[in-house]
């Protein structure tokens, strides 16, 4: 899943590390600009609890705080 934030030139970038293993990871990547080398924020974790609370953190954030 990618999101892209038009107004900050911010990207949140969902896959699955490493590509078709069950015993990988999600993994959420952050970049502004698409700067793809140097993220902004970056998270990973089996928890799909906890990437979920992840990603609702920085998309609030992300439309709230970092366009002023």
């Amino acid at each position: 899943m990618q999101l892209y934030h038009e107004q900050s030139s911010i990207t949140l970038d969902l896959g699955w590390v490493p590509d078709i293993s069950a015993e990988g990871n999600y993994l959420v990547l952050i970049v502004k600009n698409n700067d793809w080398e140097n993220p902004i924020k970056e998270f990973s974790s089996d928890d799909y609890k906890k990437v979920i609370a992840y990603i609702e953190y920085h998309l609030k954030e992300v439309t709230t705080t970092w366009l002023k």
